[in-house]
């Protein structure tokens, strides 16, 4: 009989058995309270995030080798929205905590995956699914808390796809081999520049500068029709 582990971020709720993996929205009660307005924070695009991750899911395993977790399915309970999938292979990169698997685990996101990915081009930014809001990456929200942000459109196919969270923990790995076994976490995928790639692989989440935050340049990119950006440190 399969056993559930449950838990809890700030913004979904978790339930891992031995096959299968699903998140979903917290219910309001669950939901943070602000220290400085003693009001709920209410995640963005909670929804809509769930439902890019759905289709970018069925997209990359439908047009790449990428290894991503089987999608099982999208779907409404109590009035939450749910994301189901095949449970991921392997462990985190960062429960390692090697240099070795580090090292392996980039050399293969930059001869193989990045490539893969940014052969996925479109004249639009955002979502594979046209119906979505722009959902930026997170590093840029948390710095900018306007709620809506407009799409744009070039003549050319510039734009390739974005993971837009490559961070070790979202990277899975054969524990042996350092072998890439699934790629999870999808919310904030889409299309956009490949400066938006920010390389959060080289380092753990506990190790990390501030650097990455310096997103002022890819701020502007999204507000204006300027060139793409460029990134101090990539």
């Amino acid at each position: 009989m399969e056993q559930d582990h449950r838990w809890k971020s700030h913004e979904r709720q978790y339930t891992l058995t031995d096959s299968t993996f699903t998140k979903s929205e917290l219910p309001e009660e669950a939901l943070p309270i602000s220290q400085a307005t003693r009001q709920r924070v209410y995640p963005r695009w909670s929804r809509e995030r769930l439902q890019n991750e759905a289709a970018t899911l069925k997209f990359i395993a439908s047009n790449t080798s990428i290894p991503v977790p089987k999608f099982l399915g999208l779907y409404e309970e109590d009035g939450l929205l749910h994301l189901k999938t095949e449970r991921a292979t392997g462990i985190p990169l960062d429960d390692l905590a090697s240099d070795t698997a580090t090292k392996h685990v980039a050399d293969c996101l930059e001869s193989s995956i990045l490539p893969r990915l940014r052969e996925l081009r479109h004249h639009t930014t955002g979502s594979v699914d046209a119906t979505l809001p722009l959902i930026p990456p997170s590093r840029i929200t948390c710095n900018d808390k306007r709620p809506n942000w407009s799409r744009k459109t070039s003549c050319n196919t510039d734009f390739v796809f974005c993971h837009n969270d490559l961070s070790q923990h979202n990277i899975f790995v054969d524990p042996d081999t350092f072998k890439i076994t699934a790629i999870i976490d999808w919310e904030f995928a889409g299309y956009f520049t490949e400066e938006f790639e920010y390389p959060l692989w080289e380092t753990s989440y506990k190790d990390r500068g501030q650097d990455y935050l310096q997103t002022d340049c890819l701020i502007s990119f999204l507000d204006d029709t300027g060139s793409a950006p460029v990134v101090r440190g990539l």
